[in-house]
């Protein structure tokens, strides 16, 4: 299975102008026995290789061109896949902004299971918990990694950003 995301970035009217596409794509995943959640491989962007190891999840990307990723290796070892009673344990997320730095964000929690770009084109948001309870949700500021607002991912009034985070 190859996950592929297609980003589009536009520069003004779609009309006037055509939009480059770039592809962002999930390679040599990994088989997990039992684990039926976010498949794990490198991130690949324009055929180019971010990352090794095979110790990556949910590649994303937003229309300013900053890509994302959960990163699951072992903190110690970051060729190896940091694997929790058979889940990949992801707390840190990677952020390739459009000039080619890397950031780490750390989650308040020791797995991400969601994250995804806010639409202000500022902030990324994380949504993650640990192997029982529940989850919080995160809004980080992307240039810096500052968390901006935190939420327990069961409030029932949740800003328009997390509301597709709510459990």
């Amino acid at each position: 299975m190859r996950a592929v995301l297609l980003l589009l970035i536009s520069a003004g009217c779609a009309f006037a102008t055509p939009v480059p596409t770039l592809t962002l794509t999930l390679n040599d995943e990994r088989t997990l026995p039992g684990w039926h959640g976010s498949p794990v491989g490198n991130v690949r962007l324009d055929g180019k290789n971010l990352t090794s190891g095979a110790t990556a999840q949910q590649p994303k990307a937003n229309r300013s061109g900053w890509v994302g990723w959960v990163d699951c290796s072992d903190k110690d070892h970051p060729e190896r896949l940091l694997i929790v009673k058979g889940v990949p344990s992801g707390s840190r997320l990677i952020l390739l902004n459009p000039s080619g730095s890397l950031h780490t964000i750390l989650a308040g929690k020791p797995i991400i299971e969601a994250l995804g770009f806010d639409s202000d084109g500022l902030h990324v948001v994380v949504k993650s918990r640990a192997l029982h309870g529940p989850a919080v949700i995160e809004r980080f500021l992307m240039k810096d990694g500052v968390r901006d607002r935190q939420y327990p991912a069961y409030e029932s009034s949740l800003p328009p950003w997390a509301v597709v985070y709510r459990e």
